[in-house]
C-alpha cells in the first residue's frame, strides 16, 4: 500500500489541475512549481503551489466495512486530515492578478480533485475524493508565511484540501454459517 504517498499525489494533482486550467484561461502555458524560484516571473509568469502543513479535522471516525473477493472485513478508523497549500501568482502586475483570478476560478469550478489512472488508485482508494476549499490569507499571516518560507510577497491564496488516510489494519469478519441447536432433556 502506497498510503504514505497520498499527500504527494494530492500536490501533484493540484499542480496538474492548476497548470491545465490556468493555461487554458490565459491562453499561454503557465507552469506550476512546488517551490519559489527567482525565474518565476519570467515569460508569461507562473504559479507556485507550496505545501504548508497538515491538521486533523472532525468527521466520522467509525471503522470501515469492506467486502473484497467475497470476504468481509473491518478496516480500522481512518485519519481525517486537512492539508494547507499556498498558491502564489508570479508575473508582472496586473498579469499576476489574472493568474490569481484563474486559480480562483479553477477551484470554484472543480471543488474536488480529479485523479486519473494510477493517481486514482493511489489517492481516491486511500483518501476518498479530496475536496478543495478556499482559505483567504490575511496580510499579516501572508507576511509571516513569506518570511518563514524565504520568498517575496506576491498575490496569493490559501487552500485547504480535506482527505482521509485509510488505515492499513484490517480485521476479518467471521460469520456463523450454521447453527445447531440441541435440545436435551435434563433430569433433575
Amino acid at each position: 500500500m502506497d498510503q504514505y504517498a497520498v499527500i504527494k499525489q494530492i500536490s501533484l494533482i493540484l499542480g496538474r489541475m492548476l497548470e491545465t486550467s490556468v493555461s487554458e484561461a490565459v491562453g499561454t502555458r503557465v507552469p506550476v512549481a512546488f517551490e519559489y524560484t527567482p525565474e518565476a516571473r519570467q515569460g508569461s509568469g507562473s504559479l507556485s503551489l507550496i505545501f504548508l502543513g497538515l491538521e486533523r479535522r472532525s468527521g466520522n471516525l467509525d471503522r470501515e466495512y469492506e467486502v473484497e473477493g467475497g470476504a468481509e472485513r473491518f478496516r480500522n478508523p481512518p485519519l481525517l486530515l486537512r492539508a494547507r497549500y499556498l498558491v502564489s501568482a508570479w508575473a508582472r502586475p496586473p498579469e499576476d492578478q489574472a493568474l490569481l483570478g484563474a486559480t480562483l476560478r479553477t477551484f470554484l469550478d472543480n471543488p474536488h480533485l480529479s485523479a486519473e489512472g494510477e493517481e486514482e488508485e493511489r489517492v481516491i482508494g486511500y483518501a476518498g475524493v479530496p475536496s478543495v476549499d478556499l482559505a483567504p490569507v490575511a496580510l499579516d499571516e501572508h507576511r509571516e508565511l513569506t518570511q518563514a518560507l524565504g520568498i517575496p510577497m506576491a498575490p496569493s491564496m490559501s487552500y485547504w484540501v480535506d482527505f482521509r488516510l485509510q488505515s492499513g489494519k484490517v480485521t476479518p469478519i467471521k460469520r456463523v454459517k450454521e447453527r445447531v441447536i440441541d435440545f436435551r432433556k435434563i433430569d433433575g
